[in-house]
């Protein structure tokens, strides 16, 4: 088991960091900009930090408490991070900077946990509204398409 304290410095931020700028990477994929829909995402995000406090990963619970600890529920400083289309690039730089450096010198069963917590963080804030793809008469949909690339993205870049 690899312990979050064989960490220090700027490789700790990046793995405590992460977590809420996929956070917001995936808030803004849908690329909606509706303050209800907003909430809905930040509350589904903010739920799956807490879950993830009894993760049956120590080191995915290690970084959820480590979060709570640091009294931000895994949210970034807003100056550090654009909320906007940038925050999707920065998200995706960033997961699979923190998910390689795990790879590098964590056990192999913490940093595949540690990449499947980033995802299921992105797919529980994609999966929490629904949205209409098309206008009025469309069909609403769980998953945006700006939402599913985000996704296929994060993906791609937690096997890199």
């Amino acid at each position: 088991m690899t312990e979050l304290s064989a960490f220090t410095g700027d490789d700790l931020d990046l793995i405590l960091d992460t977590p809420g700028v996929v956070m917001k990477g995936a808030i803004v994929a849908d690329g909606h900009k509706n303050a209800l829909a907003f909430l809905k995402e930040v509350t589904a995000g903010a739920k799956e930090f807490r879950a993830a406090q009894k993760h049956e990963n120590a080191f995915v619970k290690a970084v959820a408490t480590a979060l709570r600890e640091r009294g931000t529920d895994a949210e970034t400083d807003d100056r550090e991070l654009p909320f906007d289309d940038q925050a999707m690039t920065q998200a995706l730089k960033q997961a699979q900077a923190a998910t390689a450096l795990l790879r590098e010198r964590a056990d192999a069963p913490d940093a595949e946990a540690y990449g499947a917590w980033l995802l299921q963080i992105a797919t529980v804030i994609a999966e929490s509204v629904k949205t209409k793809e098309s206008g009025f008469f469309s069909k609403k949909v769980a998953v945006s398409e700006g939402e599913r690339v985000f996704l296929e993205h994060l993906a791609q870049a937690l096997e890199a």
